[in-house]
């Protein structure tokens, strides 16, 4: 039998950086996943039983169009997008958009959107929701959500503002 080596412990800071690495890489296949359901027409968010509360569906009421479907154009102005960057997101041409902003094709990847946007809720106003969007969260490894939607991470963040809703720790 040969003796078992003992293997020196790392130093935290190279623990640190391997650890980083390892959620960057993570965060990779994760968007990598999302992109190829988005592909497939197959995105929607996991759902929550925040779904059902009354209130928080009534906070995306805004996001909707006359005929009930979530309008592109109404999500780019809330979230502080171009129609051009949301239309990169969606795989889908600003044209698209702009012809039909609440296309039945593109309400599975814009319910991400509605969720996310559901943080307004626990916000002053629409500028401080975007301010959120763009500053870095230390629950997000000091990534900005924005930054993370634009690469298709969107689940990421949809759990991120329902545990916020719900009053999990984060």
């Amino acid at each position: 039998m040969q003796n078992a080596t003992l293997r020196q412990p790392l130093p935290r800071a190279e623990l640190r950086s391997l650890r980083k690495r390892a959620v960057e890489q993570q965060r990779q296949i994760q968007a990598l996943l999302q992109e190829l359901d988005l592909l497939l027409g197959e995105p929607s968010p996991r759902p929550t039983p925040l779904d059902s509360v009354k209130e928080i569906i009534e906070s995306s009421r805004d996001l909707r169009s006359s005929r009930g479907n979530l309008s592109a154009t109404a999500v780019a102005e809330v979230f502080g997008i171009s129609l051009s960057q949301l239309a990169a997101w969606l795989g889908k041409s600003r044209q698209a958009l702009t012809k039909t902003p609440d296309a039945d094709s593109l309400q599975p990847p814009l319910d991400f959107f509605e969720r996310i946007a559901r943080l307004r809720l626990a916000l002053k106003s629409d500028a401080d929701f975007r301010n959120w969007l763009r500053t870095p969260q230390a629950t997000l490894d000091n990534e900005a959500p924005l930054r993370l939607m634009a690469t298709h991470e969107w689940q990421t963040v949809v759990d991120l503002v329902d545990d916020m809703l719900a009053g999990a720790p984060v």
